[in-house]
C-alpha cells in the first residue's frame, strides 16, 4: 500500500478515484474496502475508510445498482400514517430493514387505491429491491403488475391475484373471542361498528362477531350493524343514532377510530361506560377513562415478519431464499386485554 503524498484536496463531488489516488491504492481495493472490508487487510482498510470520512466521498448508489442490479432500498406503503397501528408496523419494518442493510422509502396513500397505484408505480420506478404495502383496497392492478417483476409482501390485508407473501393478524379469531367475552358477560344486544367492509381486515373481523353470535344461539340483528366511514366525526353521528334507536347494550368496534367515535357518542348521550354500554374494540386507545378492554395486534412483529420474509424473497435465487412469486399466508395471532371498559349490562 502506498501512502498518499500530500496534496490539494479534490474539489467538488469526491469520486472513487479520488480516494483511490488521495490513499494510493487501486479503485478496486476502495471498492472492496466499502463492499466487502472482510476481504481487505485491516490496516489498508482503516486508511481507505480514512481517506473515505475526510473527502466526504459517498458512493454512487445509481452506479452500483446498475452494476449489481440492487439497491438495497425498500418501498413501503402504508393506508394511513396518522393511525397509531400503521405507525408501529412501519417502524418495526425499518428497524428490521436497518439490521438487514436496507434503506426504507415511506409513502402513504390515505387509503385512496388512486394514491396507491402512485406510490407503487413511482417506487417501482426508482428500482426499489422489493415493495411492503398495506392495500387501501381489494384489487389494486398497478399492483399485481409489479409484483411480476420485483417481490412483493401485502401486510395487514389481503389482495388476491398478488404473488407474494402475505402477513395478517388473526383477525377472525380476535373479533370472534371479543365477541364471546362480552356474551360471557350476559349481553345479547351486541352492535358491531366497522370501517368499510371493502377490506379482508374488516370482512375477517365481522365474520368473527358473526360466528360468535351464531355459536352462542343469539340471532344476528341487522340494526346492530354500522360499516362504513371511519374517521371519527362520522362514526360519531352514526354511533348516536345506532345508540338511540337501538339501544345495544354493548358495543364491539373494528379500529381505534371507531372506538372512539362510540365513546364522544355515548358521553353526547350521557350513557356511562361501562354501566350503560360495554365498549370493546381493536386496537388501543390511549388516555382513556375507563381503560378500555381491547383486542391487541401484534404491531411489531407484523411489520417485523412483512421485512424478513421480504428479505427472504431477496436472496438470489441460487441461494437460501423464498420463490419470489410463491404464495404464502401467515396470521400473527392477536391477544384480549381485558380492562374496565365492559361489564354485565344493567340488571342482569
Amino acid at each position: 500500500m502506498r501512502r498518499r503524498a500530500p496534496g490539494r484536496r479534490p474539489s467538488g463531488r469526491a469520486t472513487i478515484a479520488d480516494v483511490a489516488r488521495e490513499a494510493g491504492v487501486s479503485k478496486a481495493t476502495v471498492s472492496r474496502a466499502l463492499n466487502a472490508p472482510e476481504s481487505v487487510h485491516p490496516e489498508t482498510r482503516d486508511h481507505v475508510l480514512s481517506v473515505v470520512n475526510e473527502l466526504g466521498f459517498a458512493p454512487n448508489l445509481n452506479a452500483r445498482s446498475l452494476t449489481t442490479g440492487r439497491t438495497l432500498v425498500i418501498g413501503v406503503v402504508v393506508s394511513d400514517i396518522q393511525v397509531p397501528f400503521f405507525t408501529s408496523v412501519a417502524r418495526s419494518i425499518q428497524n428490521v430493514a436497518h439490521e438487514a442493510g436496507y434503506l426504507t422509502l415511506l409513502g402513504n396513500s390515505d387509503e385512496r387505491p388512486e394514491v396507491e397505484d402512485e406510490l407503487v408505480r413511482a417506487f417501482a420506478a426508482r428500482m426499489v429491491d422489493g415493495l411492503i404495502v398495506t392495500p387501501a383496497a381489494g384489487d389494486n392492478a398497478a399492483l399485481r403488475q409489479v409484483a411480476a417483476a420485483i417481490p412483493v409482501v401485502t401486510l395487514d390485508r389481503i389482495v388476491h391475484g398478488v404473488p407474494g407473501a402475505r402477513i395478517v393478524s388473526d383477525n377472525h379469531a380476535g373479533a370472534l373471542n371479543a365477541t364471546r367475552h362480552l356474551l360471557g358477560l350476559g349481553h345479547r344486544s351486541i352492535a358491531y361498528l366497522s370501517s368499510p367492509l371493502n377490506k379482508s381486515s374488516a370482512v375477517e373481523r365481522y365474520r368473527g362477531y358473526r360466528d360468535a353470535l351464531e355459536e352462542a344461539g343469539v340471532p344476528f340483528d341487522p340494526r346492530l350493524l354500522r360499516a362504513g366511514d371511519y374517521h371519527v366525526d362520522t362514526v360519531t353521528r352514526e354511533a348516536t343514532e345506532l345508540l338511540t334507536e337501538a339501544k345495544p347494550t354493548a358495543t364491539l368496534t373494528s379500529e381505534a377510530s371507531v372506538t372512539m367515535g362510540v365513546l364522544r357518542a355515548a358521553q353526547g348521550l350521557g350513557l356511562r361506560v361501562p354501566d350503560d354500554l360495554s365498549v370493546l374494540g381493536f386496537d388501543p386507545l390511549e388516555l382513556t377513562s375507563p381503560e378500555l378492554t381491547v383486542v391487541c395486534q401484534d404491531t411489531e412483529r407484523l411489520g417485523a415478519e412483512a421485512m424478513r420474509r421480504l428479505v427472504r424473497r431477496l436472496v438470489p435465487a441460487d441461494g437460501d431464499g423464498d420463490d419470489p412469486t410463491a404464495v404464502d399466508l401467515v396470521r400473527v395471532p392477536t391477544r384480549l386485554t381485558v380492562r374496565d371498559s365492559c361489564a354485565p349490562p344493567a340488571g342482569h
